[in-house]
């Protein structure tokens, strides 16, 4: 079995949650009804409806989001990448 480049595995898990993070926020921007009742539905019927009205949009919160979720994936890649090499070669 190949062995995962774990800088690599970061680096993507990383930029593709803020990317989704981005299209979350695009997609509450421009339809926020249906995005609550959306994320409700994925989420087995919680009621979102609170959220939508306590938590404001703006530029520097979006970002905050963006880099946060971006941080915490590039963690995730290099975790989850760390312990598939050393599961599928038996060492680091």
């Amino acid at each position: 079995m190949n062995k995962l480049s774990i800088l690599s595995v970061g680096i993507a898990l990383g930029v593709t949650l803020a990317l989704m993070s981005m299209l979350c926020a695009l997609a509450f921007a421009i339809w926020p009804d249906a995005t609550v009742y959306f994320f409700g539905a994925f989420m087995h019927g919680l009621d979102f409806s609170a959220v939508r009205l306590a938590a404001q949009m703006s530029p520097g919160r979006v970002l905050y989001g963006v880099v946060g979720l971006g941080v915490v994936g590039l963690v995730a890649g290099v975790i989850y990448a760390s312990i598939y090499n050393v599961v599928a070669t038996g060492r680091r």
